[in-house]
């Protein structure tokens, strides 16, 4: 019985790695903008100069997010839109002006700590839910992240994220779980109780550099086999 062809699958091999190296690249190597959107944990209350506005390198994640990408070579320049204050329905409101504005290729999403004080969980969920619509509505690449902890306790913040995780797999959109990543240690990641401290910043970067990570995955073009490299295998 004769072996098959070894040169076919050498080939074989070949078209199928390529497509994942060449998109992986590009998104490495085209300069593109990054949007940290949220309420003052984004904005980065305690570690910050001034609300968000767009600004680059002034406080909460961002800095150490931008830091983070350029050490893995992305040509990425992350904008601080983090707003102190704000509820979920606001920020609903306002993010489709900033992406418009800075058409960016990912929007980071967190925020609903504020809410909590008031609305339901269901709430946060329906408004995040939004923004991930808006967000994937311009051609924007939406990140989900879940909410920190508040150690003053008294809020659903567990309840909240779980919808926060089922809006993620509904919507087919990468997630970036802070809270799993810094719950067990949150008193040495957090400033207040509530807002992270450097330490914690520096995690949630680290959270948000691997869900944009998974996010390349899952939007690199298809490895489907086209028809010739099908005979290719059956020879």
């Amino acid at each position: 019985m004769m072996n098959r062809p070894f040169f076919p699958r050498i080939l074989l091999s070949c078209f199928l790695v390529l497509p994942s190296l060449i998109s992986t690249n590009a998104l490495r190597a085209e300069q593109y903008t990054v949007d940290a959107f949220g309420d003052s944990i984004t904005a980065g209350w305690w570690v910050y100069a001034r609300d968000g506005n767009g600004c680059v390198r002034c406080g909460g994640y961002e800095p150490a997010l931008q830091s983070l990408l350029e050490s893995a070579g992305r040509e990425a320049v992350v904008k601080n839109w983090g707003k102190g204050g704000e509820f979920t329905d606001q920020g609903a409101g306002r993010i489709d002006s900033v992406i418009l504005f800075d058409k960016p290729r990912y929007v980071l999403l967190m925020e609903g700590t504020n809410d909590l004080a008031f609305f339901s969980p269901d709430t946060i969920r329906k408004n995040m839910a939004r923004m991930v619509d808006v967000s994937l509505a311009n051609g924007v690449t939406p990140i989900l992240g879940t909410i920190t902890p508040d150690s003053r306790g008294g809020k659903p913040i567990s309840q909240t994220n779980t919808l926060l995780r089922e809006v993620a797999a509904q919507k087919k959109i990468a997630l970036a779980d802070h809270y799993a990543a810094v719950k067990d240690n949150w008193s040495s990641l957090t400033a207040d109780g509530l807002h992270p401290n450097s330490a914690g910043y520096s995690k949630i970067a680290q959270v948000w550099t691997r869900a944009m990570d998974e996010a390349d995955k899952m939007n690199a073009p298809s490895t489907s086999l086209p028809p010739i490299l099908m005979l290719l295998l059956k020879e």
